[in-house]
């Protein structure tokens, strides 16, 4: 009698790899943003950032309704102009309002995109007496 034939492995093909990111993995690279995260008297932001159009999500993790305004600036936050509640005057010299939003409500976000220039920022929560509690974050930006 002559033998059965040694069964053979099946053969198995590897998956290839594409170098090419998937559509998926694209999208969400566009749709994550760096996020600012506000809470009850901080503002949380990296303190270093690149130059460039950066489009941030603006977080408020908070009990009541925050904002934040970003400022450019050399001068130290407790030099920046205010009034006598201690709050910053917006329009006040030596400082210049790069971006404004609306207030964000508690739980509440907002999607904002700057044009960050090299120098020193200041992003801050100016509703009235929450400069004056340290509810900001100085930022440098860096080419």
């Amino acid at each position: 009698p002559s033998a059965a034939p040694a069964p053979t492995a099946p053969s198995s093909v590897a998956p290839s790899i594409s170098p090419v990111a998937s559509p998926v993995a694209v999208l969400a690279a566009k749709v994550t943003a760096p996020t600012l995260s506000l809470y009850e008297w901080k503002v949380i932001a990296a303190p270093a950032m690149r130059a460039g159009k950066t489009t941030f999500t603006i977080s408020n993790f908070g009990t009541v309704p925050h904002e934040l305004l970003i400022f450019k600036s050399n001068l130290a936050p407790t030099a920046y102009p205010h009034d006598a509640a201690g709050n910053i005057i917006e329009d006040g010299p030596g400082v210049s309002l790069v971006s404004d939003g609306e207030n964000i409500d508690p739980s509440g976000a907002q999607t904002r995109t700057v044009d960050l220039k090299p120098g020193t920022y200041l992003f801050v929560c100016n509703i009235p007496g929450h400069f004056k509690q340290g509810m900001f974050q100085v930022v440098t930006v860096t080419k």
